[in-house]
């Protein structure tokens, strides 16, 4: 029960910091929706801040997992890939506190909320070495150095975030997400390989 209650206030959390932010979110406020004394929350979390950074370390563990499970499902490592990004693109709307934290002025960001953010970057960074290292080994990219390409990757897909997702439409997201991983794939095919025009995307 104390693990149900715990999830149930972090997600009515979830929503009120989506829709007021953490300074504007009253803790009398989300007790009253989550159906708790506030007395139960401050035993649970201690702090306003501390259920906002369990907001934002749930929406993160989310994001990492469904991004596992769509490249376990592919078997080829341009697909994983393209698998990788797309999982990324459909997540990030769904994890709108961490969207926010994009759009915040440094000066209105809790510091903590920061380091999550950033382990996040750095798991898709491990994510997108491994299979740039499996591609390398099955003769599908030719990458000279695998770490510098993993973090260009990672830094690109985490920049066109905040310009894609806060500012253009679905459809356009799409177009440019087919074209930026057209580029990213062939940039990254053995000159050797013969397998190129099995993953342009259209």
């Amino acid at each position: 029960m104390k693990q149900e209650k715990l999830n149930y206030i972090i997600d009515v959390a979830r929503n009120m910091f989506a829709r007021y932010g953490l300074r504007k979110t009253n803790i009398d406020e989300l007790a009253h929706m989550a159906r708790v004394a506030k007395a139960t929350i401050y035993n649970y979390f201690g702090s306003k801040d501390s259920v906002y950074l369990a907001v934002l370390k749930k929406e993160a563990d989310e994001i990492i997992g469904a991004i596992l499970d769509s490249i376990d499902k592919e078997a080829l490592p341009p697909e994983k890939l393209i698998a990788l990004v797309k999982t990324k693109f459909n997540q990030m709307p769904k994890a709108l506190n961490l969207l926010n934290l994009e759009i915040d002025g440094a000066e209105n960001r809790y510091p903590d909320s920061i380091a999550i953010r950033n382990d996040l970057f750095w798991k898709e960074v491990e994510i997108i070495q491994d299979i740039l290292e499996e591609g390398l080994a099955k003769g599908f990219f030719y990458i000279k150095n695998i770490m510098l390409a993993s973090k260009s990757i990672g830094y690109a897909i985490r920049g066109f975030e905040r310009d894609w997702l806060l500012f253009d439409s679905r459809d356009r997201i799409d177009h440019y997400l087919d074209y930026f991983l057209n580029i990213i794939i062939k940039g990254l095919m053995s000159a050797n390989s013969n397998k190129t025009d099995r993953f342009v995307i259209d």
